[in-house]
């Protein structure tokens, strides 16, 4: 297929345009004025969902029919949309469902992730200045800062989506990363509808969250760890009061007593933790630990705020995930020895879900494994068709 033509308004603009001596740019910036004055309802915020687009572009035709002898109209339109909606040439993959990620390497290699599996897109952009701009007219939207001096920028937009970017010198080209917001959050019926757990198992799971047990979901990157946490901690009893700890804000539990915080700038994990101890919480819930924050949330666990729940990137649901937390741990300088780390995770988790993404493209849950201070027992395993239960979860 031909490399498709992604016209800018710096481009020499086509040939009858040019000989009208018309500067497109005025055109532009005129009609984006007036749609901005007479629809502000429509461009308040991106639109990425079709309904909402197609009310846009009957607004931009509406304005454009006045001035029907402008050369390169066609042209002229798209360019205007892109103006408006932020998305640039990625509106045709964002406004398609299917798409669950958009993943820009630079200018000349775009994937999307659809189903699971990640594929590359026909479509390119027409320099790195392209995604760039782009990137960060994104992490504009969503009140972030993205420069040279501040070259990276993980946030959500208004809509619930993931974008992460970032520029050179940290990168060798402008990258961009969306991970798509899911119209409404994974329920129980998704996860079984798709085969990523049984009926069995989650009776178990829930089981276990009602039993205020420590839980750590352990999975590698895109695997599912976020969704799968936030069902459980639905889970909590509806008097119980939550505070969420997030780097970006994604969880939005549906829950009647929540209290969600979100890193900023100084303010990290580690603080917000600190914090909220002071808060009264019944449960905290960590996004993601990764750093020294995981010394913190462990003590949490210990102090009287059993039922806490966490994820992790780990690379299985062994030990390797006990090692990695303890690792986290050693970041903070505390003094204690690893080997006393290692102990006291293994004293305080009850609990480890392992997810992974399969080769068919379902994120399942692969194993399921009580943790010990002798070490980890594994309740449920995924053999490849069906999930064997090996256990029940046994206390002291």
């Amino acid at each position: 297929m031909a490399k498709p033509y992604i016209w800018r308004l710096q481009d020499p603009m086509p040939s009858q345009a040019q000989e009208s001596g018309i500067n497109p740019g005025q055109w532009v910036q005129q009609w984006q004025v007036r749609i901005e004055s007479e629809y502000p309802q429509l461009v308040g915020h991106l639109v990425w969902d079709r309904e909402r687009l197609a009310a846009l572009e009957k607004a931009v035709d509406r304005i454009m029919v006045s001035d029907e002898e402008v050369p390169g109209r066609a042209l002229l339109r798209r360019s205007l949309l892109n103006r408006l909606t932020g998305l640039g040439p990625l509106d045709a993959l964002l406004t398609d469902d299917r798409n669950t990620e958009i993943m820009v390497n630079g200018p000349r290699a775009v994937f999307c992730e659809r189903q699971g599996l990640i594929t590359p897109v026909d479509l390119q952009f027409e320099d790195a200045e392209e995604v760039t701009l782009l990137a960060q007219r994104l992490a504009h939207r969503a009140g972030r800062e993205l420069t040279t001096e501040h070259p990276w920028c993980d946030a959500q937009l208004a809509d619930g989506s993931r974008i992460h970017c970032v520029l050179p010198p940290v990168s060798e080209q402008p990258t961009l990363t969306i991970r798509r917001a899911p119209p409404k959050p994974l329920d129980l019926d998704d996860y079984l509808r798709v085969g990523a757990l049984s009926n069995e198992l989650w009776s178990d799971l829930r089981g276990l969250v009602v039993q205020r047990r420590n839980i750590v979901v352990a999975g590698g990157a895109g695997t599912g760890k976020t969704s799968l946490l936030r069902l459980l901690a639905e889970q909590s009893a509806s008097d119980e009061r939550l505070i969420t700890i997030e780097d970006v804000r994604e969880l939005n539990l549906r829950h009647p007593h929540v209290v969600s915080l979100e890193t900023y700038r100084q303010h990290t994990l580690h603080n917000l933790i600190v914090n909220a101890l002071r808060m009264r919480p019944d449960r905290i819930i960590v996004g993601e630990v990764r750093g020294d924050e995981a010394l913190e949330l462990i003590e949490a666990m210990q102090t009287g705020h059993p039922g806490s729940l966490s994820t992790v990137h780990s690379q299985a649901g062994d030990m390797r995930t006990v090692y990695r937390l303890a690792r986290m741990c050693v970041k903070g300088n505390s003094g204690i020895p690893f080997d006393a780390l290692v102990g006291q995770i293994l004293s305080t988790v009850d609990v480890i879900v392992y997810v992974r993404r399969f080769p068919d493209g379902v994120r399942r849950i692969d194993a399921v494994s009580q943790v010990t201070p002798e070490g980890l027992r594994t309740l449920w395993q995924y053999d490849g068709a069906e999930w064997v239960a090996l256990g029940k979860y046994a206390d002291g």
